[in-house]
């Protein structure tokens, strides 16, 4: 039998495809499901939550290389969705609201009197902490939030007055810690909040001292605490075992007279005006109302007479920028923000090295000190897991539900938007809503131990200050509320999902029925829904994205018994089906309390 001749093109071709195929780099692993848990587990502590996706695509890229992304990307402000409110005013696409809701515009800043009804410092950090990229950097100013904490309370209602002072936090969350001292020194909002704006030098014709307050939460609550520490965080005592204070009365005063001076900014700066429109405006410093004489601080520092007020300034915050304690006091707040309660002291220690010095020799680099924080060996085996974990805070809850399932709009009647626009009226549950905090002391205390099991190990457990029975029954009613409530209603109410913040957003229409104005919006959980028919793979799904894998067996079985109980997987409604799996996970220990 002869042999059929094959042409020369078909042996090239064959020759070409085995080249390319030995050529080819091979095809890329799907993560494992270890790989895919420890993307969540670091998701929780860097974000505010990701979706299912965005986990698989940080496993895919690599922790690391996901982690050095974040900390490169530019911070995203939160002044720029209240500069879009202005905008949209501006190009008339408020012009129907306004009709709509009967509002009589003040002839002076009409702008304002449209802008306020939204809540513009709630639905700035909503709309930016929902959306924003950059979610470390997001989480790690909601941190520093509470530890150089200001609130809205005695800050008049005006344009930028919230937002500008967040944004501070946001500029420097992943930068400098000097500068962001520096920012926060000059801020109005700050400045007003603890009394150092219009503060004046003592004068022989006035009772009049300078304002202690800012002087004193400076060294207490934003740089280096009551007591001098150790590196690794554990208070330093003196000869008969008693801490040792890290200033005294004569430090707070004479810190006081150095902040002398500053007085609003902006367009029509004066010292003593009492009023500004400009809170986006740093303070400025009037000389001629500073103190320029001698002034020691912090013991042996020594602020030179006769120099300017900037200069003076500029000197004390780098004397207190140099203090051994800022970095074990700073970083185990962070630590405690960020990952666990309590962390050993080998991990302070750790991270105020970090602090002290970035390898580059920079001291107060907050990128290198984050980076060590989420990194370390501690934060991902701990060597006393007992003593490991920390309570989900009730603002972390809440927005998880809007990263982890994200808003979308629905329908075509968009109000000209092009993404959902609104703060929920529920980020003030539990006790918690941002910049509100009830002072500088914030929500809680970094020491606060409750009573029980905690306190008797020597345990602290800061947001339980915020956190009893009633506020856990009243979190979870609302996001059942939320949740469950709302998606049912979601089919009469056509725009119903969720309030805005201010409930002036509905108004009757010609018929006398009630209309919101605001279009119609509700969480994206289509990837779920054709789970949501085998009760066990939604489970496991949630699970991941929600506690990173931890879910007890305990909890998996009870939670699929209850889901097969109350909602067959026969039934027509899976969003519902899923929204019940959610909801249920979120009220469960293992999700409330982050552990490892």
């Amino acid at each position: 039998m002869s042999l059929i001749p094959v042409s020369p093109f078909v042996h090239s071709f064959w020759a070409c495809a085995l080249v390319l195929a030995l050529l080819a780099p091979p095809a890329e692993a799907e993560p494992t499901q270890e790989e895919l848990e420890a993307a969540s587990l670091l998701a929780s502590r860097a974000t505010f939550g990701m979706t299912y996706d965005q986990i698989v695509e940080m496993a895919e890229q690599g922790l690391d290389e996901w982690l050095d992304e974040q900390l490169d990307m530019e911070c995203t402000p939160l002044g720029r969705w209240e500069k879009r409110l202005f905008d949209m005013y501006d190009a008339g696409e408020l012009d129907e609201f306004v009709e709509l809701m009967g509002i009589e515009l003040d002839e002076d800043n009409p702008a304002w009197d449209v802008v306020y009804r939204f809540g513009p410092f709630d639905t700035s950090w909503y709309m930016t902490v929902a959306n924003a990229p950059d979610q470390l950097c997001q989480r790690v100013a909601w941190a520093l939030s509470q530890i150089f904490a200001a609130h809205m309370r005695s800050i008049p209602n005006l344009p930028y007055a919230h937002t500008s002072y967040y944004d501070i936090l946001l500029k420097h969350a992943l930068g400098s810690y000097r500068d962001l001292v520096e920012d926060v020194t000059y801020s109005s909002h700050m400045g007003e909040i603890l009394g150092h704006v219009n503060s004046s030098r003592s004068r022989a014709d006035q009772v009049r001292i300078p304002d202690e307050s800012f002087a004193r939460e400076l060294m207490q609550l934003f740089s280096i605490g009551l007591v001098e520490l150790d590196l690794d965080g554990t208070p330093r005592t003196d000869s008969s075992g008693e801490p040792i204070p890290t200033y005294d009365r004569d430090d707070v005063a004479n810190l006081a007279r150095v902040m002398t001076g500053l007085g609003f900014g902006g367009e029509h700066a004066r010292f003593d005006n009492d009023w500004t429109n400009e809170w986006n405006q740093p303070m400025v410093m009037f000389n001629w109302h500073h103190d320029k004489d001698e002034k020691v601080i912090l013991r042996d520092t020594v602020i030179s007479a006769g120099q300017a007020g900037e200069t003076d300034v500029g000197d004390a915050l780098d004397a207190i920028h140099e203090h051994p304690n800022v970095g074990p006091f700073i970083g185990r707040q962070l630590i405690q923000r960020l990952v666990t309660s309590n962390p050993e002291p080998e991990y302070v220690r750790r991270v105020a090295e970090a602090f002290n010095d970035d390898g580059q020799g920079a001291r107060g680099n907050l990128r290198h000190v984050v980076k060590t924080i989420l990194t370390d060996p501690e934060a991902n085996e701990p060597r006393r897991p007992e003593r490991f974990g920390k309570l989900r805070e009730p603002v972390i809850r809440v927005m998880n539900l809007h990263r982890m399932f994200p808003m979308e709009l629905v329908g075509e009647d968009t109000r000209g938007l092009t993404e959902p626009f609104y703060a929920p009226d529920f980020l003030g549950v539990g006790n918690q809503r941002p910049l509100d905090a009830p002072s500088v002391f914030s929500f809680y205390s970094p020491v606060h131990s409750p009573k029980g099991d905690l306190s008797k190990n020597g345990l602290v457990a800061p947001e339980f200050q915020i956190f009893d029975m009633l506020t856990s029954i009243r979190l979870n009613n609302i996001l059942w509320d939320r949740l469950i409530s709302d998606e049912m209603w979601r089919r009469w109410v056509q725009s119903r999902p969720w309030h805005t913040w201010f409930h002036a957003f509905d108004y009757e229409d010609e018929n006398g029925d009630e209309v919101w104005w605001h279009p119609v919006m509700h969480h994206d959980i289509s990837d779920y829904e054709d789970l949501s028919r085998r009760t066990s793979d939604l489970v496991d799904r949630l699970d991941l994205v929600m506690t990173h894998g931890s879910l007890n067996s305990d909890s998996r079985e009870r939670l699929v018994e209850r889901i097969d109980e109350i909602l067959p997987s026969g039934t027509p409604m899976l969003r519902n089906r899923v929204w019940f799996a959610i909801w249920y996970i979120s009220s469960l220990p293992d999700y409330i309390v982050e552990t490892y």
